[in-house]
């Protein structure tokens, strides 16, 4: 496969992979950027070089690149007697991100279900403590299955 092929190729997995990660909440921009830093090889990119794969704004690119910084899923290295910072995904605060976000959701309907203790609506609080109770055993499943992975 020639260069040019490789290229259309990694574009279109880059959108069809962009695409799905959209449907975790994500920008189409933010999927892109994501998609991209997965796939590359060597997998670290400048800003440059994701701006001109991508083909999109440099502010837009920037927005993507610092929420991924603030959240823990990218990183960057450098290279001496090189300015540039070269993005890549961050695989430990990606990890910890997920585990982290096991327990918020729990606390979010904790929350909720205080909140809403004197509520007349006995079906749907009924549902919540329900879901409430399910999210802590799966959370708690996940937690196990976590530790055992660790210690392999």
């Amino acid at each position: 496969m020639n260069d040019q092929a490789q290229v259309k190729a990694l574009k279109e997995k880059v959108e069809k992979l962009g695409v799905s990660i959209e449907k975790y909440g994500r920008t189409p921009i933010e999927g892109r950027v994501f998609a991209y830093l997965l796939l590359s090889d060597p997998p670290y990119r400048s800003f440059d070089d994701i701006v001109g794969f991508l083909s999109a704004g440099k502010s837009s690119i920037s927005n993507a690149v610092n929420m991924y910084l603030k959240e823990g899923t990218l990183t960057y290295r450098t290279f001496s007697g090189d300015r540039k910072r070269y993005f890549m995904i961050d695989v430990d605060g990606w990890k910890k991100g997920f585990e982290k976000s096991m327990g918020s959701f729990n606390l979010l309907l904790e929350d909720v279900l205080e909140f809403r203790g004197k509520s007349n609506s006995k079906e749907f609080n009924d549902d919540l403590r329900q879901l409430h109770e399910f999210q802590t055993h799966l959370s708690n499943e996940i937690r196990k299955t976590i530790d055992t992975w660790n210690k392999s």
